[in-house]
């Protein structure tokens, strides 16, 4: 009895080992991995991120030129951020709040470098020449 009572009152004169969450911010230990984020300037539709999904969370549509994203299917692995070759996807440490809806975020690719843009122009540009010389 009396070892339980020293432990209360041990208790009562230390500070609290657990943090005051909803009046002091959440700081993440170093190397969380969180959401995930696409740069569609960076992108060029290889789908090497897409094969690498275990969640199958990601999709590449190439002839629309957009990523689709399920977020809240991600098991937040970081296997995509890995086989990426030119890094046009990156892990931060801020976590999409909770939901009861489907989160799917769709990222449109710009990048010049793509193939299939390239593709797209230069066919673009044969239907133009071939336009003028009509």
């Amino acid at each position: 009895m009396l070892k339980i009572l020293e432990n209360i009152v041990k208790n009562v004169a230390s500070k609290p080992y657990t943090s005051k969450y909803p009046f002091t911010p959440y700081q993440h230990f170093p190397g969380t991995r969180a959401d995930v984020t696409f740069d569609g300037t960076k992108c060029i539709l290889c789908g090497l991120c897409e094969r690498s999904c275990p969640a199958d969370c990601i999709a590449v549509h190439k002839e629309e030129t957009t990523i689709e994203y399920l977020n809240t299917q991600c098991i937040r692995c970081g296997y995509c951020v890995r086989v990426c070759p030119t890094n046009a996807i990156s892990q931060n440490e801020v976590y999409t709040k909770p939901s009861r809806e489907k989160l799917t975020v769709y990222t449109l690719v710009t990048n010049e470098n793509a193939p299939i843009i390239k593709k797209r122009k230069a066919e673009a540009a044969k239907k133009a020449g071939e336009a003028k010389k009509d």
